[in-house]
Protein backbone atom coordinates (compact mmCIF):
# COMPACT_ATOMS: atom_id res chain seq x y z
CA UNK A 1 0.00 0.00 0.00
CA UNK A 2 2.85 2.35 0.90
CA UNK A 3 4.58 1.51 -2.40
CA UNK A 4 1.43 2.31 -4.43
CA UNK A 5 1.04 5.59 -2.55
CA UNK A 6 4.66 6.54 -3.33
CA UNK A 7 4.18 5.69 -7.02
CA UNK A 8 0.99 7.74 -7.16
CA UNK A 9 2.71 10.73 -5.55
CA UNK A 10 5.65 10.40 -7.94
CA UNK A 11 3.34 10.33 -10.99
CA UNK A 12 1.31 13.21 -9.58
CA UNK A 13 4.40 15.39 -9.05
CA UNK A 14 5.67 14.53 -12.53
CA UNK A 15 2.29 15.49 -13.99
CA UNK A 16 2.39 18.77 -12.06
CA UNK A 17 5.87 19.49 -13.44
CA UNK A 18 4.60 19.02 -17.00
CA UNK A 19 1.53 21.11 -16.24
CA UNK A 20 3.63 24.01 -14.93
CA UNK A 21 5.81 23.91 -18.07
CA UNK A 22 2.61 24.34 -20.12
CA UNK A 23 1.44 27.09 -17.75
CA UNK A 24 4.81 28.84 -18.10
CA UNK A 25 4.53 28.69 -21.89
CA UNK A 26 1.03 30.20 -21.66
CA UNK A 27 2.41 32.91 -19.34
CA UNK A 28 5.11 33.76 -21.88
CA UNK A 29 2.56 33.97 -24.69
CA UNK A 30 0.18 36.15 -22.67
CA UNK A 31 3.01 38.47 -21.61
CA UNK A 32 4.24 38.84 -25.19
CA UNK A 33 0.71 39.61 -26.43
CA UNK A 34 0.01 42.03 -23.57
CA UNK A 35 3.22 44.07 -23.70
CA UNK A 36 4.08 43.58 -27.35
CA UNK A 37 2.10 46.53 -28.64
CA UNK A 38 -0.31 44.49 -30.75
CA UNK A 39 -3.55 46.07 -31.90
CA UNK A 40 -6.06 43.92 -30.00
CA UNK A 41 -9.82 43.94 -30.26
CA UNK A 42 -11.95 44.20 -27.13
CA UNK A 43 -12.93 40.54 -27.49
CA UNK A 44 -9.28 39.47 -27.66
CA UNK A 45 -8.47 41.54 -24.58
CA UNK A 46 -11.27 39.84 -22.68
CA UNK A 47 -10.01 36.42 -23.79
CA UNK A 48 -6.49 37.37 -22.72
CA UNK A 49 -7.80 38.38 -19.29
CA UNK A 50 -9.54 35.00 -18.95
CA UNK A 51 -6.29 33.25 -19.94
CA UNK A 52 -4.37 35.18 -17.28
CA UNK A 53 -6.78 34.10 -14.55
CA UNK A 54 -6.63 30.50 -15.78
CA UNK A 55 -2.83 30.69 -15.45
CA UNK A 56 -3.15 32.05 -11.91
CA UNK A 57 -5.75 29.42 -10.98
CA UNK A 58 -3.48 26.59 -12.19
CA UNK A 59 -0.56 28.16 -10.33
CA UNK A 60 -2.53 28.30 -7.07
CA UNK A 61 -3.93 24.78 -7.49
CA UNK A 62 -0.46 23.36 -8.19
CA UNK A 63 0.94 24.76 -4.95
CA UNK A 64 -1.97 23.54 -2.84
CA UNK A 65 -1.68 20.04 -4.34
CA UNK A 66 2.06 19.93 -3.64
CA UNK A 67 1.41 21.15 -0.12
CA UNK A 68 -1.15 18.37 0.28
CA UNK A 69 1.32 15.76 -0.99
CA UNK A 70 3.67 17.00 1.74
CA UNK A 71 0.79 16.48 4.23
CA UNK A 72 0.29 20.24 4.70
CA UNK A 73 3.49 20.50 6.72
CA UNK A 74 4.68 23.84 8.07
CA UNK A 75 8.22 23.17 6.77
CA UNK A 76 6.91 23.06 3.17
CA UNK A 77 5.06 26.31 3.78
CA UNK A 78 8.22 27.90 5.18
CA UNK A 79 10.36 26.64 2.30
CA UNK A 80 7.96 28.02 -0.33
CA UNK A 81 7.11 31.22 1.50
CA UNK A 82 7.06 33.44 -1.58
CA UNK A 83 4.68 31.19 -3.51
CA UNK A 84 2.22 31.05 -0.63
CA UNK A 85 2.55 34.79 -0.09
CA UNK A 86 1.18 35.19 -3.61
CA UNK A 87 -1.61 32.76 -2.74
CA UNK A 88 -2.59 34.71 0.37
CA UNK A 89 -2.42 38.02 -1.51
CA UNK A 90 -4.79 36.57 -4.10
CA UNK A 91 -7.28 35.52 -1.41
CA UNK A 92 -6.99 38.96 0.22
CA UNK A 93 -7.63 40.79 -3.08
CA UNK A 94 -10.55 38.51 -3.83
CA UNK A 95 -12.16 39.26 -0.47
CA UNK A 96 -11.69 43.03 -0.91
CA UNK A 97 -13.20 43.01 -4.39
CA UNK A 98 -16.09 40.62 -3.70
CA UNK A 99 -16.93 41.72 -0.16
CA UNK A 100 -16.13 45.48 0.06
CA UNK A 101 -18.46 46.01 3.02
CA UNK A 102 -16.11 44.06 5.28
CA UNK A 103 -13.34 46.66 4.86
CA UNK A 104 -15.66 49.65 4.44
CA UNK A 105 -13.71 51.03 1.47
CA UNK A 106 -14.98 53.75 -0.86
CA UNK A 107 -15.54 53.17 -4.58
CA UNK A 108 -12.32 54.92 -5.68
CA UNK A 109 -10.19 52.68 -3.46
CA UNK A 110 -11.97 49.58 -4.73
CA UNK A 111 -11.51 50.69 -8.33
CA UNK A 112 -7.77 51.17 -7.69
CA UNK A 113 -7.51 47.71 -6.10
CA UNK A 114 -9.56 46.15 -8.87
CA UNK A 115 -7.57 47.68 -11.72
CA UNK A 116 -4.04 48.71 -10.70
CA UNK A 117 -3.23 46.31 -7.87
CA UNK A 118 -4.86 43.32 -9.54
CA UNK A 119 -3.07 44.02 -12.81
CA UNK A 120 0.26 44.28 -11.01
CA UNK A 121 -0.52 41.04 -9.19
CA UNK A 122 -1.24 39.22 -12.47
CA UNK A 123 2.08 40.43 -13.93
CA UNK A 124 4.05 39.42 -10.81
CA UNK A 125 2.56 35.91 -10.78
CA UNK A 126 3.41 35.34 -14.43
CA UNK A 127 6.95 36.61 -13.96
CA UNK A 128 7.33 34.37 -10.89
CA UNK A 129 6.16 31.36 -12.92
CA UNK A 130 8.80 32.16 -15.57
CA UNK A 131 11.55 32.57 -12.95
CA UNK A 132 10.56 29.24 -11.41
CA UNK A 133 10.76 27.60 -14.82
CA UNK A 134 14.26 29.00 -15.33
CA UNK A 135 15.38 27.82 -11.90
CA UNK A 136 14.07 24.32 -12.51
CA UNK A 137 15.50 24.26 -16.03
CA UNK A 138 19.02 25.09 -14.84
CA UNK A 139 18.92 22.91 -11.72
CA UNK A 140 20.74 19.59 -11.66
CA UNK A 141 17.47 17.71 -11.54
CA UNK A 142 16.75 18.71 -15.12
CA UNK A 143 17.67 16.78 -18.24
CA UNK A 144 20.26 19.39 -19.13
CA UNK A 145 22.07 18.85 -15.86
CA UNK A 146 21.87 15.06 -16.20
CA UNK A 147 23.53 15.39 -19.60
CA UNK A 148 26.62 16.34 -17.56
CA UNK A 149 27.54 19.29 -19.75
CA UNK A 150 30.73 21.22 -18.87
CA UNK A 151 30.27 24.64 -17.28
CA UNK A 152 31.69 26.31 -20.43
CA UNK A 153 28.90 24.86 -22.58
CA UNK A 154 26.17 25.72 -20.07
CA UNK A 155 27.42 29.32 -19.85
CA UNK A 156 27.49 29.59 -23.65
CA UNK A 157 23.99 28.14 -24.00
CA UNK A 158 22.62 30.44 -21.30
CA UNK A 159 23.87 33.52 -23.18
CA UNK A 160 22.44 32.21 -26.46
CA UNK A 161 19.10 31.58 -24.71
CA UNK A 162 18.95 35.15 -23.38
CA UNK A 163 19.99 36.65 -26.72
CA UNK A 164 17.28 34.77 -28.62
CA UNK A 165 14.58 35.75 -26.15
CA UNK A 166 15.78 39.36 -26.27
CA UNK A 167 15.65 39.30 -30.07
CA UNK A 168 12.03 38.10 -29.99
CA UNK A 169 10.97 40.85 -27.58
CA UNK A 170 12.80 43.58 -29.54
CA UNK A 171 10.96 42.53 -32.71
CA UNK A 172 7.56 43.07 -31.08
CA UNK A 173 5.59 46.07 -32.45
CA UNK A 174 5.62 47.75 -29.04
CA UNK A 175 9.42 47.66 -28.77
CA UNK A 176 9.96 50.41 -31.34
CA UNK A 177 8.44 53.84 -31.66
CA UNK A 178 5.53 54.53 -33.99
CA UNK A 179 6.14 53.89 -37.71
CA UNK A 180 9.50 52.29 -37.03
CA UNK A 181 10.29 48.65 -37.72
CA UNK A 182 13.39 46.62 -36.95
CA UNK A 183 14.73 43.73 -38.99
CA UNK A 184 15.64 40.36 -37.48
CA UNK A 185 19.38 40.88 -37.90
CA UNK A 186 19.22 44.35 -36.31
CA UNK A 187 17.16 43.00 -33.40
CA UNK A 188 19.65 40.13 -33.02
CA UNK A 189 22.54 42.60 -33.16
CA UNK A 190 20.98 44.83 -30.48
CA UNK A 191 20.08 41.88 -28.22
CA UNK A 192 23.59 40.47 -28.55
CA UNK A 193 25.19 43.84 -27.88
CA UNK A 194 23.02 44.33 -24.76
CA UNK A 195 23.45 40.78 -23.40
CA UNK A 196 27.18 40.83 -24.08
CA UNK A 197 27.30 44.32 -22.46
CA UNK A 198 28.99 45.80 -25.52
CA UNK A 199 27.09 48.92 -26.53
CA UNK A 200 27.56 48.84 -30.29
CA UNK A 201 24.30 49.90 -31.91
CA UNK A 202 22.84 49.80 -35.40
CA UNK A 203 19.95 52.10 -34.42
CA UNK A 204 19.84 54.89 -31.85
CA UNK A 205 18.58 53.48 -28.54
CA UNK A 206 16.86 56.63 -27.29
CA UNK A 207 15.05 57.70 -30.45
CA UNK A 208 14.34 54.36 -32.16
CA UNK A 209 13.13 52.13 -29.30
CA UNK A 210 10.03 52.78 -27.22
CA UNK A 211 10.09 52.77 -23.41
CA UNK A 212 9.22 49.07 -23.51
CA UNK A 213 12.07 48.35 -25.95
CA UNK A 214 14.51 50.30 -23.79
CA UNK A 215 13.44 48.35 -20.71
CA UNK A 216 14.01 45.08 -22.61
CA UNK A 217 17.53 46.30 -23.45
CA UNK A 218 18.07 47.29 -19.81
CA UNK A 219 17.01 43.82 -18.59
CA UNK A 220 19.33 42.19 -21.13
CA UNK A 221 22.20 44.38 -19.89
CA UNK A 222 21.56 43.40 -16.26
CA UNK A 223 21.28 39.70 -17.06
CA UNK A 224 24.28 39.83 -19.38
CA UNK A 225 26.42 41.67 -16.85
CA UNK A 226 25.74 39.23 -14.04
CA UNK A 227 25.06 36.09 -16.07
CA UNK A 228 21.81 34.13 -16.29
CA UNK A 229 23.25 31.33 -14.14
CA UNK A 230 24.15 33.72 -11.32
CA UNK A 231 20.77 35.47 -11.37
CA UNK A 232 18.72 32.26 -11.38
CA UNK A 233 20.88 30.82 -8.60
CA UNK A 234 20.32 34.01 -6.59
CA UNK A 235 16.53 33.86 -6.97
CA UNK A 236 16.64 30.17 -6.16
CA UNK A 237 18.43 30.93 -2.88
CA UNK A 238 16.19 33.81 -1.76
CA UNK A 239 13.09 31.78 -2.60
CA UNK A 240 14.20 29.16 -0.08
CA UNK A 241 15.58 26.48 -2.39
CA UNK A 242 18.94 25.14 -1.21
CA UNK A 243 21.64 24.32 -3.74
CA UNK A 244 22.71 20.72 -4.20
CA UNK A 245 26.35 19.66 -4.32
CA UNK A 246 26.25 19.34 -8.11
CA UNK A 247 24.74 22.81 -8.46
CA UNK A 248 27.41 24.22 -6.14
CA UNK A 249 30.14 22.59 -8.23
CA UNK A 250 28.61 24.01 -11.42
CA UNK A 251 28.33 27.54 -9.99
CA UNK A 252 31.87 27.35 -8.58
CA UNK A 253 33.09 26.60 -12.13
CA UNK A 254 31.02 29.47 -13.53
CA UNK A 255 32.27 31.93 -10.88
CA UNK A 256 35.83 30.51 -10.77
CA UNK A 257 35.50 29.88 -7.04
CA UNK A 258 37.46 27.16 -5.24
CA UNK A 259 35.30 27.08 -2.09
CA UNK A 260 32.06 25.11 -2.47
CA UNK A 261 30.84 25.84 1.04
CA UNK A 262 30.74 29.59 0.39
CA UNK A 263 29.29 29.56 -3.13
CA UNK A 264 25.75 30.49 -2.00
CA UNK A 265 27.14 33.34 0.11
CA UNK A 266 29.22 34.49 -2.87
CA UNK A 267 26.19 34.54 -5.19
CA UNK A 268 24.14 36.59 -2.73
CA UNK A 269 27.10 38.94 -2.16
CA UNK A 270 27.49 39.48 -5.91
CA UNK A 271 23.86 40.52 -6.31
CA UNK A 272 23.92 42.72 -3.20
CA UNK A 273 27.12 44.46 -4.35
CA UNK A 274 25.61 45.01 -7.77
CA UNK A 275 22.39 46.54 -6.44
CA UNK A 276 24.26 48.70 -3.92
CA UNK A 277 26.59 50.18 -6.54
CA UNK A 278 23.76 50.67 -9.01
CA UNK A 279 21.62 52.33 -6.32
CA UNK A 280 24.46 54.72 -5.48
CA UNK A 281 24.87 55.44 -9.19
CA UNK A 282 21.14 56.15 -9.55
CA UNK A 283 21.25 58.57 -6.63
CA UNK A 284 24.35 60.34 -7.97
CA UNK A 285 22.92 60.65 -11.51
CA UNK A 286 19.61 61.91 -10.12
CA UNK A 287 21.32 64.63 -8.07
CA UNK A 288 23.60 65.54 -10.98
CA UNK A 289 20.72 65.85 -13.47
CA UNK A 290 18.12 67.39 -11.16
CA UNK A 291 18.80 70.85 -12.60
CA UNK A 292 19.22 69.73 -16.22
CA UNK A 293 16.42 70.29 -18.74
CA UNK A 294 15.63 68.45 -21.95
CA UNK A 295 14.81 64.90 -20.85
CA UNK A 296 12.46 64.22 -23.75
CA UNK A 297 12.21 60.43 -23.42
CA UNK A 298 11.37 60.06 -19.77
CA UNK A 299 11.91 61.23 -16.25
CA UNK A 300 15.24 61.93 -14.57
CA UNK A 301 14.77 58.86 -12.39
CA UNK A 302 14.30 56.60 -15.42
CA UNK A 303 17.40 58.02 -17.09
CA UNK A 304 19.34 57.58 -13.87
CA UNK A 305 18.34 53.92 -13.54
CA UNK A 306 19.14 53.13 -17.17
CA UNK A 307 22.57 54.76 -17.20
CA UNK A 308 23.57 53.49 -13.76
CA UNK A 309 22.91 49.87 -14.76
CA UNK A 310 24.54 50.42 -18.15
CA UNK A 311 27.65 51.97 -16.57
CA UNK A 312 28.15 49.41 -13.78
CA UNK A 313 27.61 46.53 -16.21
CA UNK A 314 30.11 48.24 -18.55
CA UNK A 315 27.52 48.13 -21.34
CA UNK A 316 27.91 51.58 -22.89
CA UNK A 317 24.26 51.92 -23.93
CA UNK A 318 22.97 55.47 -23.60
CA UNK A 319 19.62 57.13 -24.16
CA UNK A 320 21.45 60.24 -25.38
CA UNK A 321 22.20 60.20 -29.12
CA UNK A 322 25.68 61.64 -28.54
CA UNK A 323 26.38 59.43 -25.49
CA UNK A 324 27.73 61.77 -22.76
CA UNK A 325 29.24 64.45 -25.01
CA UNK A 326 26.92 67.03 -23.47
CA UNK A 327 28.42 66.40 -20.01
CA UNK A 328 32.14 66.46 -20.86
CA UNK A 329 32.79 69.37 -18.48
CA UNK A 330 30.52 68.19 -15.60
CA UNK A 331 32.83 66.78 -12.92
CA UNK A 332 30.14 65.01 -10.86
CA UNK A 333 28.74 63.24 -13.91
CA UNK A 334 32.16 62.13 -15.16
CA UNK A 335 33.21 60.81 -11.74
CA UNK A 336 29.92 58.91 -11.32
CA UNK A 337 30.23 57.19 -14.70
CA UNK A 338 33.92 56.33 -14.36
CA UNK A 339 33.52 55.10 -10.78
CA UNK A 340 30.72 52.74 -11.80
CA UNK A 341 32.76 51.50 -14.76
CA UNK A 342 35.88 50.91 -12.66
CA UNK A 343 34.08 49.06 -9.85
CA UNK A 344 32.06 47.03 -12.35
CA UNK A 345 35.22 46.14 -14.24
CA UNK A 346 37.32 45.04 -11.24
CA UNK A 347 35.48 41.76 -10.80
CA UNK A 348 33.26 40.62 -7.94
CA UNK A 349 35.94 38.40 -6.40
CA UNK A 350 38.30 41.36 -6.19
CA UNK A 351 35.61 43.67 -4.81
CA UNK A 352 34.69 41.21 -2.05
CA UNK A 353 38.35 40.62 -1.22
CA UNK A 354 38.99 44.37 -0.92
CA UNK A 355 35.89 44.96 1.23
CA UNK A 356 36.77 42.10 3.58
CA UNK A 357 40.32 43.40 3.84
CA UNK A 358 39.19 46.94 4.61
CA UNK A 359 36.30 46.06 6.93
CA UNK A 360 37.56 43.03 8.84
CA UNK A 361 41.35 43.39 8.52
CA UNK A 362 41.65 39.59 8.71
CA UNK A 363 41.62 38.58 5.06
CA UNK A 364 44.77 39.45 3.12
CA UNK A 365 44.69 40.84 -0.39
CA UNK A 366 45.05 37.96 -2.84
CA UNK A 367 47.55 37.93 -5.68
CA UNK A 368 44.72 38.37 -8.18
CA UNK A 369 43.44 41.42 -6.31
CA UNK A 370 46.90 43.01 -6.26
CA UNK A 371 47.43 42.32 -9.97
CA UNK A 372 43.99 43.64 -10.92
CA UNK A 373 44.28 46.82 -8.85
CA UNK A 374 47.83 47.56 -10.03
CA UNK A 375 47.16 46.85 -13.71
CA UNK A 376 43.88 48.81 -13.65
CA UNK A 377 45.54 51.86 -12.10
CA UNK A 378 48.48 51.70 -14.54
CA UNK A 379 46.27 51.27 -17.60
CA UNK A 380 44.03 54.18 -16.59
CA UNK A 381 47.02 56.46 -15.90
CA UNK A 382 48.97 55.51 -19.04
CA UNK A 383 45.81 55.63 -21.16
CA UNK A 384 44.93 59.11 -19.89
CA UNK A 385 48.40 60.48 -20.62
CA UNK A 386 48.64 58.96 -24.11
CA UNK A 387 45.11 60.04 -25.12
CA UNK A 388 45.99 63.60 -24.05
CA UNK A 389 49.28 63.42 -25.98
CA UNK A 390 47.72 62.12 -29.21
CA UNK A 391 44.61 64.37 -29.15
CA UNK A 392 45.84 67.53 -27.37
CA UNK A 393 46.02 69.60 -30.55
CA UNK A 394 43.42 67.58 -32.42
CA UNK A 395 39.96 66.68 -31.07
CA UNK A 396 40.73 68.31 -27.67
CA UNK A 397 42.16 71.49 -29.17
CA UNK A 398 39.20 73.79 -28.49
CA UNK A 399 38.54 72.58 -24.93
CA UNK A 400 39.67 74.32 -21.71
CA UNK A 401 42.57 72.74 -19.78
CA UNK A 402 40.40 71.17 -17.07
CA UNK A 403 37.96 69.72 -19.63
CA UNK A 404 40.87 68.30 -21.64
CA UNK A 405 42.23 66.42 -18.63
CA UNK A 406 38.76 65.26 -17.57
CA UNK A 407 38.00 64.06 -21.10
CA UNK A 408 41.30 62.19 -21.35
CA UNK A 409 40.64 60.45 -18.04
CA UNK A 410 37.03 59.62 -18.98
CA UNK A 411 38.03 58.09 -22.32
CA UNK A 412 40.88 56.14 -20.75
CA UNK A 413 38.46 54.51 -18.29
CA UNK A 414 35.60 53.89 -20.70
CA UNK A 415 37.79 52.66 -23.58
CA UNK A 416 38.78 49.42 -21.87
CA UNK A 417 35.28 48.20 -21.11
CA UNK A 418 32.28 50.52 -21.25
CA UNK A 419 32.07 52.41 -24.54
CA UNK A 420 30.64 55.74 -23.43
CA UNK A 421 32.24 58.79 -25.00
CA UNK A 422 32.44 62.54 -24.40
CA UNK A 423 34.28 63.31 -27.66
CA UNK A 424 33.57 62.40 -31.28
CA UNK A 425 35.21 58.98 -31.74
CA UNK A 426 34.96 59.27 -35.52
CA UNK A 427 37.32 62.27 -35.52
CA UNK A 428 40.28 60.80 -33.62
CA UNK A 429 43.80 60.38 -34.97
CA UNK A 430 45.08 56.96 -36.11
CA UNK A 431 47.54 56.97 -33.22
CA UNK A 432 44.67 57.32 -30.74
CA UNK A 433 42.69 54.60 -32.55
CA UNK A 434 45.66 52.26 -32.21
CA UNK A 435 46.08 53.09 -28.52
CA UNK A 436 42.38 52.51 -27.88
CA UNK A 437 42.50 49.16 -29.67
CA UNK A 438 45.24 48.03 -27.29
CA UNK A 439 43.20 49.14 -24.27
CA UNK A 440 40.06 47.47 -25.63
CA UNK A 441 41.94 44.25 -26.33
CA UNK A 442 43.13 44.11 -22.70
CA UNK A 443 39.66 44.92 -21.35
CA UNK A 444 38.37 44.48 -17.81
CA UNK A 445 39.22 41.95 -15.09
CA UNK A 446 38.13 38.30 -14.60
CA UNK A 447 34.72 37.75 -13.02
CA UNK A 448 33.60 41.26 -13.97
CA UNK A 449 30.99 42.59 -16.36
CA UNK A 450 33.58 43.51 -19.01
CA UNK A 451 35.30 41.69 -21.86
CA UNK A 452 38.76 41.53 -23.43
CA UNK A 453 41.61 39.18 -22.52
CA UNK A 454 41.42 40.61 -18.96
CA UNK A 455 43.89 42.65 -16.92
CA UNK A 456 45.23 39.65 -15.00
CA UNK A 457 46.00 37.83 -18.27
CA UNK A 458 47.87 40.89 -19.50
CA UNK A 459 49.77 41.13 -16.19
CA UNK A 460 50.75 37.44 -16.30
CA UNK A 461 51.93 37.82 -19.89
CA UNK A 462 54.04 40.90 -19.11
CA UNK A 463 55.40 39.26 -15.97
CA UNK A 464 56.36 36.11 -17.93
CA UNK A 465 58.27 38.16 -20.51
CA UNK A 466 60.14 40.06 -17.80
CA UNK A 467 60.96 36.81 -15.96
CA UNK A 468 62.25 35.27 -19.17
CA UNK A 469 64.44 38.32 -19.86
CA UNK A 470 65.85 37.99 -16.33
CA UNK A 471 66.64 34.33 -16.93
CA UNK A 472 64.16 33.00 -14.36
CA UNK A 473 62.37 29.72 -15.00
CA UNK A 474 59.37 30.49 -12.76
CA UNK A 475 57.12 33.54 -12.57
CA UNK A 476 57.19 35.31 -9.20
CA UNK A 477 54.83 38.21 -8.47
CA UNK A 478 54.29 39.92 -5.10
CA UNK A 479 56.33 37.18 -3.39
CA UNK A 480 54.12 34.49 -4.82
CA UNK A 481 54.95 31.86 -7.41
CA UNK A 482 52.47 31.69 -10.30
CA UNK A 483 51.84 28.05 -11.40
CA UNK A 484 53.02 27.13 -14.88
CA UNK A 485 49.50 26.09 -15.97
CA UNK A 486 48.25 29.62 -15.24
CA UNK A 487 50.97 31.09 -17.44
CA UNK A 488 50.12 28.61 -20.21
CA UNK A 489 46.43 29.47 -19.90
CA UNK A 490 47.16 33.20 -20.16
CA UNK A 491 49.28 32.60 -23.25
CA UNK A 492 46.52 30.44 -24.76
CA UNK A 493 43.91 33.15 -24.20
CA UNK A 494 46.06 35.78 -25.94
CA UNK A 495 46.93 33.53 -28.90
CA UNK A 496 43.31 32.41 -29.36
CA UNK A 497 42.09 36.01 -29.16
CA UNK A 498 44.62 37.21 -31.73
CA UNK A 499 43.82 34.28 -34.03
CA UNK A 500 40.08 34.97 -33.88
CA UNK A 501 40.60 38.69 -34.48
CA UNK A 502 42.87 37.90 -37.44
CA UNK A 503 40.15 35.73 -39.03
CA UNK A 504 37.31 38.17 -38.32
CA UNK A 505 39.46 41.11 -39.41
CA UNK A 506 40.14 39.46 -42.76
CA UNK A 507 36.42 38.79 -43.32
CA UNK A 508 35.42 42.35 -42.38
CA UNK A 509 38.08 43.90 -44.59
CA UNK A 510 36.70 41.78 -47.42
CA UNK A 511 32.98 42.50 -46.86
CA UNK A 512 33.06 46.17 -45.75
CA UNK A 513 33.94 49.18 -47.89
CA UNK A 514 35.30 51.61 -45.32
CA UNK A 515 38.51 52.93 -43.78
CA UNK A 516 40.55 49.84 -42.70
CA UNK A 517 41.42 51.53 -39.39
CA UNK A 518 37.72 52.07 -38.64
CA UNK A 519 36.92 48.46 -39.54
CA UNK A 520 39.61 47.06 -37.23
CA UNK A 521 38.62 49.52 -34.49
CA UNK A 522 35.00 48.34 -34.68
CA UNK A 523 36.07 44.70 -34.53
CA UNK A 524 38.32 45.11 -31.48
CA UNK A 525 35.60 47.17 -29.79
CA UNK A 526 33.21 44.25 -30.30
CA UNK A 527 35.71 41.73 -28.96
CA UNK A 528 36.44 43.82 -25.88
CA UNK A 529 32.65 44.31 -25.43
CA UNK A 530 33.43 48.03 -25.31
CA UNK A 531 30.98 49.60 -27.71
CA UNK A 532 33.02 52.55 -28.98
CA UNK A 533 32.36 53.15 -32.65
CA UNK A 534 33.99 55.22 -35.33
CA UNK A 535 30.59 55.44 -37.03
CA UNK A 536 30.81 52.21 -39.02
CA UNK A 537 28.32 49.99 -37.13
CA UNK A 538 25.03 51.42 -38.54
CA UNK A 539 26.44 51.02 -42.08
CA UNK A 540 27.64 47.42 -41.74
CA UNK A 541 26.57 44.92 -44.39
CA UNK A 542 24.53 41.86 -43.44
CA UNK A 543 27.62 39.66 -43.17
CA UNK A 544 29.49 42.41 -41.39
CA UNK A 545 26.78 42.48 -38.72
CA UNK A 546 26.94 38.68 -38.37
CA UNK A 547 30.71 38.83 -37.87
CA UNK A 548 30.42 41.59 -35.26
CA UNK A 549 27.62 39.65 -33.48
CA UNK A 550 29.88 36.59 -33.31
CA UNK A 551 32.80 38.71 -32.11
CA UNK A 552 30.73 40.27 -29.32
CA UNK A 553 29.54 36.85 -28.17
CA UNK A 554 33.06 35.40 -28.09
CA UNK A 555 34.39 38.53 -26.39
CA UNK A 556 31.81 38.21 -23.60
CA UNK A 557 32.18 34.52 -22.78
CA UNK A 558 35.92 34.52 -23.54
CA UNK A 559 37.81 32.76 -26.35
CA UNK A 560 39.13 30.03 -24.04
CA UNK A 561 35.63 29.33 -22.67
CA UNK A 562 34.34 29.02 -26.22
CA UNK A 563 37.18 26.66 -27.14
CA UNK A 564 36.42 24.50 -24.10
CA UNK A 565 32.69 24.56 -24.91
CA UNK A 566 33.27 23.41 -28.49
CA UNK A 567 36.12 21.00 -27.80
CA UNK A 568 36.17 17.76 -25.91
CA UNK A 569 37.01 17.39 -22.26
CA UNK A 570 40.62 17.27 -21.27
CA UNK A 571 41.99 13.74 -21.49
CA UNK A 572 44.64 12.44 -19.16
CA UNK A 573 47.58 10.75 -20.86
CA UNK A 574 49.74 8.22 -18.99
CA UNK A 575 52.76 8.58 -21.24
CA UNK A 576 55.13 11.24 -22.63
CA UNK A 577 57.14 11.39 -25.83
CA UNK A 578 60.89 12.13 -25.76
CA UNK A 579 61.96 15.79 -25.63
CA UNK A 580 63.47 17.46 -28.68
CA UNK A 581 64.58 21.09 -28.99
CA UNK A 582 63.16 23.53 -31.55
CA UNK A 583 64.83 26.80 -32.56
CA UNK A 584 62.89 29.91 -31.44
CA UNK A 585 63.49 33.48 -32.60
Amino acid sequence: MQINRAKFQSKLLHTLDLLMVIVAMLAIVSLIIEVGGFDLSMETKEQLEVLNWIIIALFLAEHFIRWGVDQFSFSYLKKHWFSFSLVFIFVFLLIIIKYPAIFKQDSDTLRFVDLSVTRAYVIIVRLYILVNLLIKGISTSSRIARANLPAAQIVSFSFIFVILFGTIFLMLPGATKAAKEISFVDALFTATSATCVTGLIVVDTGSFFSRFGQIVILILIQIGGLGLMTMTAFFSIILGRSMSVKESVLMSDVLSSSTLSKISHMIVSILILTFVFEALGILSFYLSWSDVNGFEHGSILYYSVFHSVSAFCNAGFSLFSDSFSGFKDVLSHNMTVTSLIIFGGLGFTVLMNVFRFLLFKKERLSLQTKLVLLSTACLIAVGTILILVTEWDQSLKELPLFTKILTGYFQSVTTRTAGFNTINIGGLTNACYFLMMILMFIGASPGSTGGGIKTSTFSILVGSILSMLKGRESLEMFRRNVPREIVNKALSVVILALALLAVFGFVLLFTEKADPMHILFEMVSAFGTVGLSAGLTPNLSFWGKIVIITTMFIGRIGPLTLALAIGQRQERVDYEYPDEAVMIG
